[in-house]
């Protein structure tokens, strides 16, 4: 009987098969990384475009939350400033407003005749810091600077008269400006102050009175004066103030 002999596969051989089966696994596992890859990337881009959608959402929905905010507060302004008007309309004062309004009026010109009205402000509190010691003159100019800011000057004179009457005359007309630091400025002032008793409050018409008054300084008989106004009286920021006087 004939003897088989033992089949010899050679080390090479061996390593070629392990290779290619090394191959084999890398190129699964490459292909297969590939793929996550690419499924990756397009959920990633999936998850972006919804990102997009849902932020053009958003901002439509925003565009129509500040529409209907804006539609409100122009509402709101419109019947504010209606309820202004209408409030400056047609208001009948009574006797002791009317008489208050004049009298509060002829003090600050008296105060602002011999100075400024600062000092009635702040005596009614109005401007409870101003502080004439605080008072800063230019030595070039004699132009004298408070401790007021022009502002706060026009906030508290708003509680008296109409912004138009301030404008008119209780600024620039008395010398009284706004200096480039917003603070109150004026040139040397001085005089007594002029007492004024009212003697007389005739109606002329709405709103509209003749006034009759009696006027002294300092107590001196010698500078008494009879005097004759006529005020235009309204109501600003709920108040009755003085609109123009003659």
């Amino acid at each position: 009987m004939e003897k088989k002999e033992p089949i010899k596969v050679s080390l090479s051989t061996v390593f070629l098969i392990i290779a290619i089966i090394v191959i084999v696994i890398m190129g699964y596992f490459v292909c297969k990384f590939y793929n996550d890859k690419v499924e990756g990337a397009n959920k990633v881009n999936d998850l972006q475009k919804q990102v997009g959608n849902l932020n053009g959402t958003i901002n439509d929905l925003q565009g129509k939350i500040n529409s209907i905010n804006d539609a409100i507060n122009n509402n709101k302004t419109s019947e504010k400033t209606e309820t202004n008007i209408n409030a400056n309309i047609n208001v009948e004062f009574t006797n002791e407003e009317v008489k208050k309004a004049i009298s509060d009026y002829l003090e600050l010109y008296s105060s602002a005749a011999c100075g400024t009205p600062l000092d009635f402000l702040k005596e009614k509190g109005k401007i409870n810091y101003y502080d004439p010691f605080k008072n800063v003159i230019n030595t070039t100019n004699g132009e004298i600077t408070t401790n007021v800011k022009f502002s706060d000057y026009k906030k508290a004179m708003l509680n008296y008269i109409t912004e138009n009457e301030f404008e008119r005359n209780w600024t620039t007309k008395i010398g009284l400006i706004e200096n480039s630091n917003g603070y109150l400025t004026h040139g040397q002032l001085g005089g007594g102050f002029r007492n004024y008793t009212i003697r007389d409050i005739a109606k002329i018409d709405t709103n509209k009175y003749s006034v009759k008054a009696t006027s002294i300084v300092e107590d001196d008989d010698s500078t008494r004066e009879n005097n004759s106004f006529i005020f235009e009286l309204k109501n600003y920021n709920n108040n009755c103030v003085i609109d123009s006087c003659k």
